[in-house]
C-alpha cells in the first residue's frame, strides 16, 4: 500500500531497498542467524498461538492476512536472522482491530514498550502496509474508546510487510557494525551510505 492509498499523513522518509521482495524471504534466509536479541526469541512459545488466534480474528470480519506476514510468523528459523539492537520481539495481537474502514494487527513491540508496529490492512486485506506508533492499541485490551485514536497517532513505515522487514534488518545490521563492531552488510556501498544519513 503506497502512504497516497493509505489514511496515514505522518511517513518516514521511503528509500530504495537492496532486496527483491516475492514473499519467499529468499534474502533474509542466506543472511547470517544470531543467539542474541533475534526478535523472536521473546514470545517464541506464544507466537504460534498467536497467530493461531489473530487469523481466526480476521477470518470473523471476512479478512485475509498479508501472506507474507503469516509466513514470517509461522517460520521460526526466519525469526533468528533478524536482530534488534532496541530489543523489539515479535508480539502479534490475538484479535484484529477495526480502524479507518480497515484493521491494524501489532506485531512487533519495542523492548520498553516505548513504540509499537502495526499491520494496516485494507477492508478485504487485498492491500497493506506497516505503520507505527507510540501508543500500545489492542482489541482485546480496550481501555479507551475506539473514536479516541486518529490517524495522527501513526507513522507510516512501509509499504508492505516484506518491504519493513528488509529495511528493518539493513538499519539494525549497520547499527550493530557501527557500534558492536560486526560485519556490515555485504552490499552496494551506495545503499549503505543511503541508510547511514
Amino acid at each position: 500500500m503506497l502512504p497516497s492509498d493509505s489514511p496515514f499523513t505522518n511517513q518516514v522518509d521511503i528509500k530504495e531497498l537492496p532486496h527483491a521482495l516475492d514473499g519467499s524471504f529468499a534474502w533474509l534466509a542466506v543472511t547470517p542467524t544470531h543467539s542474541e536479541w533475534a526478535i523472536g526469541d521473546e514470545r517464541a512459545d506464544e507466537l504460534p498461538a498467536q497467530l493461531a488466534s489473530v487469523s481466526a480474528s480476521a477470518a470473523d470480519h471476512g479478512l485475509q492476512l498479508p501472506p507474507e506476514f503469516v509466513k514470517f510468523i509461522d517460520t521460526p528459523t526466519l525469526h533468528k536472522h533478524l536482530r534488534s539492537g532496541n530489543g523489539c520481539y515479535l508480539d502479534v495481537a490475538e484479535s484484529v482491530l477495526p480502524f479507518s474502514h480497515g484493521y491494524l494487527i501489532r506485531f512487533l513491540a519495542d523492548q520498553q514498550g516505548c513504540a509499537f508496529w502495526y499491520i494496516f490492512t485494507n477492508a478485504d486485506g487485498s492491500d497493506h502496509c506497516v505503520v507505527m506508533s507510540l501508543e500500545y492499541f489492542d482489541a482485546d485490551e480496550m481501555d479507551y474508546e475506539i473514536e479516541e485514536f486518529k490517524e495522527t497517532n501513526f507513522r507510516f513505515e512501509a509499504v508492505s510487510f516484506e518491504a519493513f522487514l528488509s529495511r528493518f534488518w539493513l538499519e539494525n545490521e549497520i547499527s550493530f557494525a557501527e557500534f558492536e563492531s560486526t560485519p556490515p552488510p555485504d552490499m552496494d556501498p551506495r545503499i549503505l551510505e543511503l541508510y547511514r544519513r
